[in-house]
């Protein structure tokens, strides 16, 4: 490598080192990732000045849009999620039956449980739709079903847990209306 290609390399690399650092603490998860990521993107930087002798003309862009291909290989590689990872279901998610989360007695462990005890492709697609967002045409990929039954059983399950706990709550509602109005005797 001549010195016009070292000093552009060390002039481009002084210029944008904060600039992609900040760029790659925001994408990955670990210190250790992304200083590999770092050396990587430089590396490749670096290459990418020998081939071009030197001829790239918006540096900050080019090692940035390394730095973009260094994250989406890294997310690609990856392992997908599958059903048969999902181990921890007590974590509520803001999104999950979000019809059900307005009234007064929803309770997420109660409905979890309620989906649990009903057939086990109903549980995995409230799990997959709702606490890992996938859309109904993925979570009907993944379980091999059609997008109309995954969204069949989803509005049919959300209308019974809407009247389970809808009539529970009259019911609670009404016991307790039924007690205020009924005098309470004075003990002899």
């Amino acid at each position: 490598m001549g010195t016009e290609l070292k000093d552009t390399f060390v002039q481009a690399y002084n210029d944008t080192y904060d600039y992609i650092d900040r760029y790659l603490t925001s994408k990955l998860p670990t210190r250790d990732l992304i200083e590999d990521a770092l050396q990587s993107v430089y590396l490749d930087f670096y290459r990418s000045l020998i081939t071009t002798e030197g001829k790239i003309k918006n540096v900050r862009h080019y090692v940035l849009r390394i730095a973009k291909h260094y994250v989406a290989d890294h997310y690609r590689q990856q392992p997908k999620a599958t059903f048969e990872d999902i181990t921890d279901l007590n974590i509520p998610d803001e999104k999950a039956l979000a019809t059900l989360e307005n009234a007064d007695f929803f309770d997420y462990e109660q409905v979890m449980s309620y989906l649990k005890s009903s057939d086990d492709t109903t549980y995995r697609i409230f799990v997959l739709h709702y606490q890992y967002g996938y859309t109904i045409k993925k979570t009907a990929s993944c379980l091999g079903l059609s997008q109309s039954t995954v969204k069949s059983r989803l509005y049919r399950t959300l209308d019974k847990l809407k009247k389970t706990y809808c009539e529970k709550e009259e019911q609670s509602n009404e016991n307790n209306r039924y007690n205020e109005k009924v005098p309470q005797r004075k003990q002899v």
